[in-house]
């Protein structure tokens, strides 16, 4: 909101048409080409640390929103539509941005279930220390009464009320289901003592020379100390974290891989190394990803957004593949929708739920060498 409040209403600069006196002082946003949907809900999503300069607002953001499951929802207001936001005024055409949470993984949702028992009501809760996610049960809350209203569509996030079967008479045609196991159990960052533990010892060092010096005919050497210490004791102690995730192992068994080492974390007890920390969890936990192919329409749902359709990107939705045990329902993400049609075939849809397509090593490895620079850049360490 503040890039584009500079670039649509600078205060250092006149504005792109100075005759157009609703162009000056505009500063609600009621003459921009774009704006920012304000937050009118109480905010649940996990709070981070965002680092950019000049970059795109998918590169800023996109590991974080994925750590959130939130969805960018980026749309045109048209004359006619119905307002964002109650009381919005805003100009024919302008690009309403906003943060939108299809998944309510924090709020309360299902993550599974069975067509015997039902969905299981549960959400994500993060411990007190930052450290990892866990899904504790939530109570089962009343069916919205937006499922019994006549030509509504839609999913809601808190219930999930789009099941799709594999069987002969359902709509799915075909089903591809992988399953990825959690790998490491423990991650540890770090190399470099935390702010101030370096500087304390040299102080101490330098301290105690200083207080030796006090007896008469002994020269300060706390400086001399201190220089041939420095490499001794620089960098040793609270240099490295360890954590290690209990539940991960209550769930892998005794047999699994150990450790794996957080990068881009090296000063130990720092935010950075939190993050460090907490991505490496991230990165070695279970995922699932489960791709079928569904006949647009079929089951009485259509892909489409905001009274167009049931569900789109970011929807949570459930599948009942074969190969799987008997009656067991998947809830996921919608991650890809592909639309696929010829002259001898209807539309139909390739929907991924779950983890994208498993990148190429060598382009992720490229992609995290490409940020590195542009952070090194940032900082003025390269030109």
């Amino acid at each position: 909101m503040a890039q584009i409040r500079r670039l649509e209403q600078s205060l250092w600069m006149l504005p792109d048409n100075p005759l157009d006196f609703r162009q000056w002082g505009d500063f609600a946003g009621q003459n921009w080409t774009m704006i920012v949907k304000p937050d009118l809900t109480p905010d649940e999503s996990v709070t981070a640390v965002v680092h950019s300069r000049f970059k795109t607002l998918h590169d800023a953001t996109k590991n974080v929103m994925k750590d959130a499951q939130l969805t960018w929802e980026v749309r045109r207001y048209l004359d006619g539509d119905e307002p964002p936001w109650p009381g919005a005024k805003l100009r024919h055409g302008c690009l309403v941005i906003d943060a939108v949470d299809h998944s309510g993984a924090r709020t309360g949702t299902a993550f599974g279930g069975d067509v015997f028992t039902g969905l299981r009501h549960e959400k994500i809760i993060t411990t007190p220390d930052g450290k990892w996610d866990a899904v504790d049960k939530a109570p089962d809350p009343n069916m919205p009464t937006e499922y019994y209203r006549p030509g509504w569509q839609g999913t809601l996030a808190a219930v999930p009320g789009i099941i799709y079967h594999e069987n002969e008479y359902g709509a799915v045609q075909t089903s591809e289901y992988s399953w990825k196991p959690a790998s490491d159990v423990q991650v540890v960052a770090g190399g470099s003592s935390m702010p101030g533990v370096n500087e304390g010892i040299s102080a101490a060092i330098k301290l105690a020379g200083s207080l030796l010096a006090l007896i008469p005919g002994v020269p300060d050497l706390g400086n001399v100390a201190d220089t041939i210490l420095h490499p001794i004791y620089s960098n040793v102690f609270m240099a490295f974290g360890a954590w290690k995730d209990a539940d991960r192992i209550a769930r892998l068994g005794q047999f699994h891989l150990k450790e794996r080492f957080g990068p881009n974390g090296d000063k130990a007890y720092t935010i950075a190394w939190l993050l460090a920390m907490r991505t490496a969890l991230w990165e070695t936990r279970e995922t699932t990803r489960l791709k079928v192919t569904i006949e647009d329409g079929a089951g009485g749902w259509r892909v489409g957004q905001n009274g167009h359709g049931h569900y789109y990107i970011g929807s949570r939705i459930g599948v009942a593949a074969l190969g799987l045990p008997p009656g067991q329902i998947n809830i996921e993400r919608v991650s890809e929708l592909t639309l696929e049609w010829s002259r001898d075939q209807a539309p139909k849809w390739h929907i991924v739920l779950g983890e994208r397509e498993p990148e190429d090593p060598v382009v992720k490895a490229w992609e995290q060498f490409q940020e590195i620079l542009g952070i090194l850049r940032d900082l003025g360490v390269l030109g």
